[in-house]
């Protein structure tokens, strides 16, 4: 093979592979138009996602040392009975774990500010379904942290 003929050998930055570190979801109404309110979530590699994964690692590993234990011991496991609203609400304080913040918005003549409680009350109303899952939609989605060119 002579120097012409060679094949050009790939160049790239390891940030071509790396997800970013937040994403930008617009809030749709219930008929699924936009309402120009805006949440920004943290991304895979973000610190308030690294901090919810490990927790639930934790839980996990928990969960699965006291199965272990009562088997040696020789004691039956009797799993925890759950709750439909318990595991509602940790489902949506799980996904308020990962919002860094939500754009300037008015509800009902007042402002509403970002905050956990905030972000709680309001995913919690059972009339509000879609925007819990068009939220679990959008941090499920991997193009919703993919860089985008500018």
């Amino acid at each position: 093979m002579t120097d012409t003929a060679k094949k050009a050998v790939p160049s790239f930055s390891l940030d071509a592979f790396e997800a970013s570190d937040t994403g930008k979801m617009q809030v749709l109404d219930a008929a699924g138009n936009p309402t120009g309110w805006f949440w920004e979530f943290a991304g895979p590699g973000h610190p308030k996602t690294e901090a919810l994964n490990n927790r639930l690692a934790r839980e996990r590993l928990h969960k699965s040392a006291q199965i272990e234990q009562s088997q040696v011991n020789g004691r039956k496991w009797k799993a925890e009975e759950e709750i439909p609203d318990a595991v509602r609400a940790k489902n949506i304080a799980d996904l308020v774990a990962r919002i860094v913040g939500w754009s300037e918005v008015i509800i009902g003549d007042k402002p509403f500010p970002f905050s956990p409680e905030n972000a709680i009350e309001f995913l919690s109303h059972p009339k509000r379904v879609g925007v819990l899952t068009q939220a679990m939609e959008f941090l499920a989605a991997e193009k919703s942290f993919s860089p985008r060119s500018e």
